[in-house]
């Protein structure tokens, strides 16, 4: 595999063998199309479906599940998941709050399905986003980035074009003019030896992202809270799926049977928590006073005046305590 360096093996010559590179580019199973190659670190790569989950934080119940090529990213998943989520909680009467996710899920179609469904969500934005570019400022009247550095030209940036890059997202290309950079004193170190002028692209969900990293940094001790309340409340569930329900391995073909399976194994968790849930009933202590009939507005009226008068009636001693 691509860089696996520590292990060297070698052929019966004493040749060195070279790991193989695995890729879906590369490499593809005719029996079974819709297994993808999975590339996760530490772990081997390899023909696999991959399984999603929302759980219940509450009483870790699955509220829904499907699966997924393991090769396509989870945030391609997300507004499945989340559909069949609300139409499962909404058949008992029940609303989505809040959503946690991992930045893997994190896009722009992920944050504007939130948006017009009115989901309130924490999803930790993906490890490309740049909430500022370092010198520049961004006029939204003018639709333009504007250059502040110190001994620049103070260059524009307007709007130019929405283009598509090698990986399919759409990004707004904004582009100042040879004649502002070209001979400006911090050309070399802002757009480069060669390059006259200064480009800069955002994604067309840019406004998303921004609102999305204002909220995850306006309270950080909530926003850590909320992390760790994910990861403990998702994580068992996945664990106990795949080490005791039978979803490390699967013995089917195409995805009908693979999202089948993944739904059968969610389904056994479910029924195996509920046959073990136990409803807490409240107990209720309760004093019954014997009183005679004639004796209880006297009972009554001493009580009130006995608690009155402690409740007026100065304290005893004071007590100050210094630290």
């Amino acid at each position: 595999m691509p860089g696996n360096t520590k292990s060297k093996r070698t052929d019966e010559g004493g040749n060195e063998i070279r790991p193989k590179f695995l890729s879906n580019h590369t490499h593809y199973s005719p029996i079974d199309p819709d297994a993808k190659i999975s590339v996760k670190p530490g772990k081997p790569r390899q023909l696999n479906y991959s399984g999603q989950l929302a759980v219940d934080d509450k009483h870790h119940v699955i509220t829904g599940a499907c699966a997924s090529t393991a090769g396509s990213k989870d945030s391609a998943i997300f507004s499945e998941i989340m559909n069949q989520t609300i139409e499962n909680l909404h058949q008992n009467d029940m609303q989505i709050k809040e959503a946690l996710a991992d930045a893997g899920y994190s896009s722009g179609e992920s944050l504007q399905y939130c948006e017009d469904h009115n989901i309130d969500a924490y999803i930790p934005n993906f490890g490309q986003y740049k909430p500022e570019r370092e010198g520049f400022i961004f006029n939204e009247e003018e639709n333009r980035y504007e250059c502040v550095k110190e001994g620049g030209n103070k260059a524009f940036l307007p709007f130019k074009r929405i283009l598509t890059d090698s990986k399919g997202y759409e990004k707004k290309s904004y582009r100042s003019s040879e004649s502002d950079c070209g001979k400006c004193p911090l050309r070399e170190q802002c757009c480069g030896k060669v390059t006259k002028f200064k480009k800069i692209e955002d994604s067309i969900h840019k406004p998303l992202y921004d609102k999305m990293h204002a909220k995850l940094t306006r309270n950080k001790n909530y926003t850590r809270f909320l992390t760790k309340r994910r990861s403990s409340t998702v994580e068992p569930v996945l664990g106990t799926l795949i080490n005791h329900h039978n979803m490390k391995r699967l013995n089917s073909r195409g995805m009908p049977q693979a999202n089948k399976h993944v739904m059968m194994a969610a389904l056994t968790y479910n029924l195996k928590k509920y046959l073990r849930f136990v409803l807490k009933k409240p107990s209720v202590l309760a004093q019954v006073l014997s009183l005679k009939a004639q004796n209880n507005y006297a009972f009554l009226k001493n009580l009130f005046y006995d608690f009155k008068n402690s409740i007026l009636s100065p304290p005893d001693s004071t007590v100050l305590n210094s630290n």
